[in-house]
């Protein structure tokens, strides 16, 4: 994409689509194109604004597949960019925040986009994918729409598609245990204790004893919080 300046900004994709557009800017930004963008004018954090509201404006229209396809490159990208996965990309101490102060209506958007476009197999890639990248954050749409849009088997279908990418894990491998946890947040919102301690048990030899406790008990603070609650 490239910025010029008359009165305002302009901006005109370069490459051929919108998806390849945001594919170069992912690749330049990885090669320090914007490294100190604070003090270069912001022009990598007017770009990436410039191609939300592109995809909100598809999005509107239901070009819903273009939307998932570019949601899903630039996403999880913003995430690595922002969350200290790597190296800050951009100079800005919590990249989401200076993007938009309601980050949670892109996710809400991504995962509609999911839901209408996707089969179960892609659903479990593209879910593996953002969970793997979602490092610091954390955000309700993601397992609200995945609730609110599957039934009991399709969620059932979508845990055990995840779960084979995290087989043969061992401490080392941070990203399935990052797809676990996932399943584990989505599990105890579906209100299935059995199921996740179930999850928890794919841990044993992985975590130690002391963290694996702490997640079950997560679940039994989390019973307790229900208990009070409804006593109030």
């Amino acid at each position: 994409m490239k910025l010029t300046k008359t009165v305002k900004y302009n901006y005109k994709i370069t490459e051929e689509t919108l998806e390849k557009d945001i594919d170069k800017f992912i690749f330049e930004s990885k090669r320090g194109a914007y490294q100190m963008d604070r003090h270069s004018n912001s022009e990598g954090l007017k770009i990436i604004k410039q191609y939300l509201k592109i995809i909100n404006e598809k999005f509107k229209q239901d070009e819903l597949k273009e939307c998932k396809e570019c949601y899903r490159k630039l996403i999880p990208f913003l995430f690595y960019a922002s969350g200290g996965q790597g190296e800050n990309l951009f100079d800005y101490e919590d990249l989401l925040a200076k993007i938009s102060s309601d980050f949670e209506q892109y996710i809400k958007n991504y995962f509609t986009c999911l839901m209408k476009t996707c089969d179960i197999e892609e659903l479990a890639d593209a879910v593996s994918e953002y969970a793997i990248a979602l490092d610091i954050y954390g955000f309700d749409s993601d397992k609200e729409i995945l609730l609110g849009s599957l039934n009991k088997e399709q969620l059932n279908q979508l845990e055990e598609r995840m779960l084979i990418k995290t087989e043969g894990m061992t401490k080392k491998n941070q990203d399935k245990h990052d797809i676990l946890y996932f399943l584990l947040n989505l599990v105890q919102e579906r209100g299935d204790k059995e199921r996740y301690i179930q999850l928890c048990n794919r841990f044993k030899g992985v975590l130690g004893d002391k963290e694996l406790n702490y997640l079950i008990e997560e679940w039994e603070d989390g019973e307790d919080k229900d208990k009070w609650m409804g006593n109030r």
